[in-house]
């Protein structure tokens, strides 16, 4: 199996904080991945590494062979936050200025889960619910086409039934030729979707195949709930 990630002898901190040393792993193309771990482990300052929106310490990170810089941010979507939009923005425009800024953007894409999503094209991002803004953050991502999704929490904060037509929405609208990685701490409702488990330590990580777990006879929350226990 291809790795499209790899990550080597990582190290970040922050002050005298150590989030990671000489943290190595790799991952494969064409999955999607759990990104598990207890809070204050790292699992968002990875994801930020991985993106390239922070700098590690020391070590690396390489994307299909090549060193996390500026030329990899055109190979990588990741999730945004509601407050990286600015106030007076519709949701058209965030939609035309992720057109404007990624060649990958696919536009159709888009205006299809706009309607998927029920967002109305003129409704200023301020005055959208939280869910909503959530929901637009989402489409966007998902609109680009990259090998690399990185997705930090994706369905925190939605109901129930959103939650499971959204899960379908994300397998429905990503290349399987492409890897997600997922950070969740909702197992119940996506345990079912991961290919993979990279499960955060203080020391280091443990990685196992879904289809590993499930033939002991767990479930990806039971490995879960071993590993960090242990």
């Amino acid at each position: 199996m291809n790795e499209i990630i790899a990550v080597k002898n990582l190290s970040k901190s922050y002050g005298d904080n150590v989030i990671f040393r000489d943290l190595s792993f790799a991952l494969p193309q064409g999955r999607v991945i759990g990104l598990l771990g207890e809070n204050g482990i790292g699992k968002t300052t990875l994801l930020r590494l991985i993106a390239g929106l922070i700098m590690p310490d020391s070590g690396e990170i390489l994307i299909e062979g090549r060193k996390v810089s500026r030329h990899t941010k055109g190979r990588v979507s990741f999730l945004l936050e509601p407050s990286n939009f600015y106030s007076f923005m519709c949701v058209k425009d965030a939609v035309q200025y992720y057109k404007d800024f990624f060649s990958d953007f696919d536009y159709e894409k888009a205006m299809e889960l706009c309607k998927e999503f029920k967002l109305r094209l003129k409704r200023p991002i301020e005055y959208l619910s939280r869910g909503n803004q959530e929901r637009l953050c989402l489409l966007l991502c998902l609109s680009r086409m990259v090998p690399v999704y990185l997705l930090d929490e994706p369905i925190a904060g939605f109901d129930p039934k959103f939650k499971r037509d959204l899960i379908k929405t994300i397998l429905a609208n990503i290349d399987e030729n492409a890897t997600v990685v997922i950070c969740s701490h909702l197992l119940r409702d996506l345990q079912a979707v991961f290919d993979d488990i990279v499960i955060l330590k203080e020391h280091g990580v443990e990685m196992a195949t879904a289809e590993d777990i499930r033939a002991q006879g767990k479930s990806v929350e039971d490995f879960y709930m071993e590993t960090v226990g242990r």
